[in-house]
This record gives structure tokens, sequence and C-alpha cells, in this order.
């Protein structure tokens, strides 16, 4: 599927914190924020990934940053922040996404497994938003977006501790969504089904012995049965709901949860 965002202008003279950003979901929030006339800094946990990520975006430099850092530690979320801030002068857009998986059964799982999924995809987006929020207050408001998981409320095998963290997301959007309304910004979660990302298609090749190209091509094929139409979504057709959701279009929107599913958690039976 090929989709031209093309140039726009509906988040001129904003600036967004994007972690998770080199690739799949982070990596086309970026480019499209990006696209749209923002200031976007990109974290990850490598920094040649976000500095190739962001030399792909704009290899002039102009409006991005990119910055290696392990946001489950909480002096590296504030470092993240506080350099985007000095950077760009203000922080308006936080858009948590990074995110690692934990496979297999609750029965499986250790105490360091545990430690390390929460520590990123619950701990991560905290730790982010709790210096995100008063650099939003100052400038006099912003948005933050979490990037949960449709399986956050839908139930199925084999992801027991992935699912639970994005679960416990979701409550921490609401909550936050409550607490700071008062301070002009808005908090809400996307919750994607379903994905073609670099990263899935690199795990099916490793575990099958594909090339890369054939293990995307029988992802594909494979389709999407729970879900309405069928098949994965591209990582652009999720940052499109991270652009609506940080742009003045959903203003009068907080504190929920969008799927962007392909009809998997719309219809029952």
């Amino acid at each position: 599927m090929h989709m031209d965002t093309g140039m726009g202008t509906r988040l001129a003279n904003k600036v967004a914190l994007i972690t998770g950003g080199s690739g799949g979901i982070g990596g086309a929030t970026a480019k499209l924020f990006w696209e749209q006339g923002a200031s976007v800094v990109i974290v990850d946990l490598h920094q040649a990934d976000v500095d190739e990520t962001a030399r792909q975006i704009n290899p002039d430099g102009e409006r991005i940053a990119s910055f290696g850092a392990d946001i489950s530690d909480e002096a590296e979320a504030e470092r993240v922040v506080s350099a985007t801030v000095e950077r760009f002068g203000r922080l308006d857009i936080l858009a948590n996404v990074a995110a690692i998986r934990e496979y297999g059964p609750v029965t499986g799982a250790t105490a360091e497994s545990w430690r390390a999924i929460i520590g990123v995809n619950l701990l991560g987006a905290a730790n982010c938003c709790k210096f995100a929020i008063p650099a939003m207050t100052a400038s006099g408001g912003g948005n933050i977006i979490n990037v949960s998981s449709s399986y956050a409320s839908v139930g199925r095998g084999g992801m027991a501790q992935y699912d639970a963290t994005k679960s416990a997301l979701l409550a921490l959007t609401r909550a936050m969504a409550c607490d700071h309304a008062s301070d002009g910004i808005r908090v809400n979660a996307v919750s994607p089904g379903s994905t073609l990302t670099p990263y899935h298609v690199r795990r099916r090749a490793n575990d099958t012995g594909e090339s890369l190209e054939a293990a995307e091509a029988a992802i594909r094929a494979e389709g999407v049965p729970k879900a309405l139409l069928n098949r994965q979504a591209e990582p652009i057709e999720i940052a499109w709901a991270l652009l609506f959701l940080a742009s003045d279009e959903s203003s009068y929107i907080t504190g929920i949860d969008l799927p962007v599913d392909g009809g998997m958690s719309g219809v029952r039976g």
C-alpha cells in the first residue's frame, strides 16, 4: 500500500518528542509529524538508529533532533525532555511509542522479564510524562499520545506480559487525562491492531530462514482473520491516528482509547 503523506501544516510551530522513533510506528510518526510542520525529537535506545532515521527524514537536520536514551531510567527521560526544550524552546506533543515484547504465558515469565517490559512499556512512558507535563504546562498546554494495543482489551494467548503492560498504559492514560486537563494537557491513547513493521518481518525471517522480502510477503498473505479488514496495518496508518490526536482537530477529545485495528475490537461474534 502506498500512502503519499505530502507536506502540510497541521502541526506548524509545534515541538514533538517521539519515543521508539527509530522505525516502525514511531518512525512513521516522526516522519509524518515533521512533514506536517512540527519540530521533531526522535528518541530510541541506540543513537546510531535514531540518527539514521533523522537523516532519512531530513538530511539537512532542519527541525529535527535525535537522542539515544533508555527511557526506563528516570534520569534519561529527564535528559531527553530537557534537551528538547533546550533545542527547540518548548514541548507541545509527546508520543510514547517505545515498547519491547516478551512472549509466552505468565508461567514462563521471570522477575527479570517483568522488570524489563514494565520498565519500557509502562514506566518508560510514565517517566517521559513526568518531565514532559511541566514543560507543556509552562508553554500553555499540550498533547500526550500513548500507544497501547488492541490486545489490551481483547484477549489472546502467548503475550501475557506485553498485553498486561499495554492495559496498564490505558489506565495511566485515563488517570493523567483527569489529573492534567486543568493544565491544558490532553492525554489520549491509540491502540493498534496487527501492524506490519520491520520488527515483525525480521522476527519471521529469523524464525523461518526466509529472506526479508519472502517473510513480508508471507505475513501479508496470511492476513488478520480476526479483523474485519483482514490485513495488517501499515505503520503510516497508525501514525495518521496519532497525528489526529496531536493536532487541534481533536481539541475536544481527551482520556480516550482510539482503536486502529481494522475492526478487530469493534465487532464481536
